[in-house]
């Protein structure tokens, strides 16, 4: 009994090709993200003048967490979409998104410049990291077809990214308009984030519900954990070190900054000093202190004085005590500018080499070594003078010979006698 041939599989329907019109509005989208981008280039550009209005930028924020709220719950993302949408809840929907990216775009271009100038850029420094996160979530913003199709349609991502916002935007703006530290604008923003993340992620309901609450608890006191051991990795912006400078000698009469050194000879240490020019809206809103270290070594901590100098920022300026100088100071220095709250502000690094201005070698023997030179400069194994020589504990270069030191007014000899070469400003 024979069988009827099986018919062969219906063919799959191709998808339909876009018409005219859809193929227009995308390049229209496409337009359109690449306008937000440039406006946000300008954005940034002018971000530090618009921080003269940090109390109204508080409002603004405040605002646009609630409107986030209400947007996620009832309005955007695809709980809130039936395949028989009306016309006017649609448009509804897309001009909230269209706000809401607007919202996203300007916190995020604006905390970009802030951060970046706050930053110490530097591979010893990890307070840099902000800044890129910051401007590739500004980016995203800006392209509409993904921010609509993909980050608006999760609302977990879209309540996390403004959470970053957030934190940053608070970071910045409670200092100038309350007049609070930089280390307690960031534990304040580190306690409100987590709250306002879930509860525009989850119900109130649920973010509530005893489970809700312990575990909204547990990610606030860790956030709060983690910036307080980690505040060195996250800037305080607004304050940024505009320039910075390491010098030795005698003080100039109109100096705010000493003229800048990279190299210094260990026999020119005499006024050895920092200075840091910091800027901030508004002005300095916590002391710094300045933090010498050789050798990747704490050798001390100095509260520096504050100069009166011309033009916009503050001067601070510190001198390591000769006292805490080490009996071999030649190796790699930094002078450290650090909040007393703990954030890093800023690094000069500069290096002090041997009498002949050589980099020692590594191995060789210092010129101590086997001069045993004692607390007050004790005599060298060649029969130099005591109070000759490497007096580093009371500020004196000395001479093999037994030459005056520089504070008793005479230039430091070389190893010959003659006068070494003069320190170059």
């Amino acid at each position: 009994m024979g069988h009827a041939p099986s018919e062969p599989p219906a063919a799959a329907p191709s998808p339909a090709t876009p018409g005219r019109l859809t193929r227009l509005i995308k390049k229209i989208w496409w337009f359109h993200s690449f306008f937000a981008l440039f406006f946000g280039v300008g954005v940034m550009l002018f971000a530090r003048h618009g921080l003269a209005y940090a109390d109204k930028l508080l409002m603004v924020l405040g605002l646009s967490w609630l409107l986030m709220f209400v947007a996620l719950r009832f309005i955007v993302g695809p709980a809130n979409r039936s395949e028989n949408e009306k016309l006017i809840k649609k448009g509804v929907r897309l001009g909230t998104n269209y706000v809401i990216k607007q919202l996203y775009q300007q916190m995020f271009f604006f905390l970009v410049p802030l951060y970046a100038s706050s930053a110490t850029w530097s591979l010893s420094s990890f307070n840099w990291w902000m800044a890129p996160i910051l401007l590739a979530c500004a980016v995203v913003s800006t392209l509409d077809l993904v921010f609509d199709n993909v980050i608006m349609e999760r609302r977990l991502l879209a309540s996390s990214m403004y959470g970053l916002a957030m934190f940053g935007l608070l970071n910045v703006i409670l200092p100038l308009a309350f007049g609070v530290t930089h280390l307690e604008g960031l534990l304040v923003a580190a306690c409100a984030t987590p709250i306002a993340v879930a509860l525009l992620s989850f119900s109130a309901r649920a973010v509530f519900a005893p489970q809700g609450l312990v575990i909204t608890i547990a990610v606030t006191l860790g956030l709060f954990a983690a910036v307080a051991y980690g505040r060195r990795v996250i800037p305080p912006a607004p304050l940024s070190m505009s320039e910075t400078a390491v010098g030795h000698g005698g003080y100039g009469t109109y100096e705010c900054l000493p003229a800048s050194k990279h190299v210094i000879r260990r026999t020119q240490l005499d006024g050895l000093r920092c200075g840091s020019l910091l800027v901030e809206p508004g002005g300095i809103k916590e002391e710094v202190v300045h933090v010498w270290k050789h050798d990747r070594r704490v050798v001390a901590r100095v509260t520096p004085i504050k100069l009166t100098c011309d033009g916009d920022g503050q001067v601070f300026r510190s001198e390591l005590p000769p006292a805490l100088m080490p009996a071999d100071p030649e190796g790699n220095w930094q002078c450290v500018t650090e909040t007393v709250g703990g954030q890093l502000v800023g690094v000069r690094k500069f290096q002090i080499v041997g009498a002949d201005g050589k980099v020692r070698e590594p191995g060789a023997k210092g010129p101590d070594d086997d001069a045993g030179a004692g607390d007050d400069g004790g005599t060298g194994a060649d029969g130099g003078a005591g109070d000759g020589g490497v007096g580093a504990r009371d500020g004196g270069a000395g001479a093999r010979d037994g030459g005056a030191g520089p504070h008793d007014g005479g230039t430091p000899p070389g190893r010959d006698g003659a006068p070494a070469d003069a320190p170059t400003r």
